[in-house]
């Protein structure tokens, strides 16, 4: 049995075990400093791009950028609702959403960036959700049964603090709206908890996407460096929520 499989049978045993309105800490730490190192990374690769985009002759790539913005700023209401309807369809096909959020950061800007990937995350994750809850429950034993994780992790009550909690886990996306599915969560438990689920890496994401492309490099330079700062506090409080979670009897 290898480690993941291995790590996947201890969650589903600690979640098992939990009561509607708690996710035991085991269960999710891994995930979380999975993200947390795949956001570091995302960040280091940006800052890297950052300086070849506006300090080598690379920098004409900023310009075409720019002119793409203003094209879809033009046309706003096509461009968005096509982006949006885009990243739904491919997030309910299980494409990992965090890449929608820096491209969106990078074609829109922050804040539309933002919104419109979370839309269209959170849209592509209902998706899943109420496809398998209206008929694909064989599709999904097909296709993930064997994995214990979606017949055992979800057997939970419906509680937004399960459901944004479940999102941490080290799992495709796929997998977890599935087994979300399959448990008593409900479609309003279901939305909200994915909202908060996502929120936290999709503003360091589009944060990321937003800086690398800006009207000046010192904008830019303050984006990412507002992204450094908002991931190192989630590393902070992510630490000491694990350190008071280990010290609780």
């Amino acid at each position: 049995m290898n480690k993941l499989e291995q790590d996947g049978e201890a969650v589903a045993g600690d979640m098992a075990d939990d009561s509607e309105e708690n996710v035991a800490l085991a269960s999710v730490a891994s995930g979380v400093n999975k993200e947390l190192r795949r956001l570091l990374l995302l960040l280091a690769v940006a800052v890297v791009a950052f300086g070849l985009l506006y300090f080598t002759p690379a920098g004409a790539i900023v310009r075409d950028i720019h002119h793409l913005r203003a094209h879809l700023s033009s046309d706003d209401f096509w461009a968005e609702t096509s982006y949006v309807a885009i990243v739904i369809g491919l997030v309910a096909l299980g494409v990992p959403r965090l890449t929608f959020y820096v491209v969106g950061g990078l074609a829109f800007g922050f804040w539309t960036g933002l919104l419109l990937a979370q839309i269209g995350a959170i849209g592509g994750a209902w998706l899943t959700f109420w496809a398998v809850r209206h008929g694909g429950r064989v599709w999904l034993e097909r296709h993930f049964g064997h994995h214990r994780l979606v017949g055992r992790a979800f057997r939970v009550r419906s509680s937004v603090k399960a459901v944004a909690l479940i999102r941490q886990l080290p799992l495709a996306g796929i997998m977890i709206n599935g087994g979300l599915a399959l448990s008593e969560v409900n479609t309003r438990v279901f939305l909200i908890g994915t909202f908060i689920g996502y929120l936290p890496q999709g503003i360091i994401a589009s944060l990321i996407g937003s800086g690398l492309v800006t009207e000046n490099a010192i904008d830019g330079v303050s984006k990412l460096l507002t992204a450094g700062v908002v991931l190192l506090a989630g590393v902070f409080f992510f630490w000491r929520w694990r350190g008071a979670g280990r010290e609780t009897p």
